[in-house]
């Protein structure tokens, strides 16, 4: 049996670790079936599918931590007016 090590996540990152390890496995089982001079092929067309789906869930799961931390802040402030600038000019030339 493989050594093991146990690492402490927050359980609502549960379901984004999981399917990674799955995906890992998947390939490695794939890697030792395939036939000789197409495991790289074999490897890619399982990985990069798969690695979009869980590229997409990993954006969905930032996208709404994003939400929700805006959502706790509240609703943030209407610009403040800013005046407009002044014209500063020289002042007229002294007639003579």
């Amino acid at each position: 049996m493989p050594a093991t090590i146990t690492i402490e996540i927050p359980a609502a990152r549960e379901p984004l670790v999981r399917p990674l390890l799955a995906l890992h496995e998947e390939l490695q089982a794939l890697a030792l079936s395939a036939p000789d001079g197409t495991v790289l092929d074999a490897c890619e067309a399982a990985a990069v599918p798969k690695g979009r789906e869980l590229t997409k869930n990993l954006l969905a799961d930032t996208v709404q931590h994003r939400i929700r931390e805006v959502e706790k802040r509240g609703r943030r402030s209407a610009p403040a007016p800013v005046a407009k600038p002044k014209r500063i000019a020289a002042p007229p030339p002294a007639s003579s």
